[in-house]
């Protein structure tokens, strides 16, 4: 009988790794170490990797008003890259290591994207739903303390109804429509794909707080990904073939694991 140490380092083979891990798991009081030795990068296991499949679709998506976008891996890298070069613009990422940023777009292609560039450059993150009430944001930035609040949000509808946002802490807040008017004028800057300890802090999701106050669940790269790509392998049968409908909100886990990271890392 294979122990359960063994087939989780067996697993682990499933990802693209810059340095394989040699350590399993370490068990705590809260949760456990995952492949502490390994290191990797999770935007290259999930866009980097596909890049040359030219004319594969990587996300399709579906308006309101049944308009259907093909976006391939090539377009996605493109615009991940002019959104990374626009938050460089404003935060000078590279003297700035433990940049954190919340997004407040939910279920979106902005949502993807910024959570992808977020990946690639080793952002902590954490997405909260568009459509939560002030106090409710305004407790998940005390907990979380972000230097940078994307919204998808119009300007004036997000300043009249959030003032108080606007106004606390140090987080700068970056509006989606801003950056797109200003998308042709971005002067794109080239960020390779580092290479990231598998227990580096990936993002942050928040309780509802229908209990008490919200919780900060945090998760970090490597056992996150190698258990996101097993189980849509394993229990949702997916291949590089597949076309996987994902409807789940980025604000929840399904959101993260099997509406974007999961289904792309296969």
């Amino acid at each position: 009988m294979i122990s359960s140490k063994k087939f989780w380092l067996k697993k682990s083979q499933i990802l693209d790794w810059d340095k394989f891990p040699t350590e399993v798991y370490l068990k705590k009081k809260l949760g456990a170490d995952w492949y502490r030795d390994g290191k990797l990068n999770i935007y290259k296991n999930c866009i980097t990797y596909n890049l040359k499949k030219k004319s594969k679709n990587a996300i399709i998506t579906i308006s309101k008003d049944k308009k259907v976008n093909y976006y391939t891996y090539k377009n996605l890298d493109k615009k991940v890259n002019l959104f990374i070069s626009y938050l460089n613009k404003n935060f000078h990422l590279k003297k700035n290591k433990e940049f954190r940023m919340m997004i407040h777009s939910s279920s979106t292609l902005e949502s993807a994207i910024s959570m992808l560039a977020c990946a690639k450059l080793g952002i902590h993150f954490s997405v909260i739903f568009e459509e939560l009430e002030e106090e409710a944001i305004l407790k998940r930035i005390d907990l979380f303390n972000p230097d940078c609040f994307y919204t998808r949000q119009d300007i004036s509808h997000f300043i009249n109804k959030y003032k108080k946002i606007c106004k606390i802490h140090k987080s700068k807040i970056i509006f989606d429509e801003n950056f797109k008017k200003n998308e042709k004028k971005i002067n794109v800057v080239k960020f390779e794909n580092k290479s990231f300890k598998s227990m580096k802090n990936f993002f942050t999701l928040f309780t509802s707080g229908s209990t008490g106050a919200p919780k900060g669940v945090t998760h970090a790269m490597g056992g996150y990904l190698v258990y996101s790509k097993f189980t849509c392998q394993e229990q949702f049968g997916m291949n590089s073939k597949s076309i996987a409908l994902t409807a789940s909100d980025a604000g929840w886990i399904n959101g993260h694991t099997y509406a974007l990271f999961g289904p792309l890392s296969c």
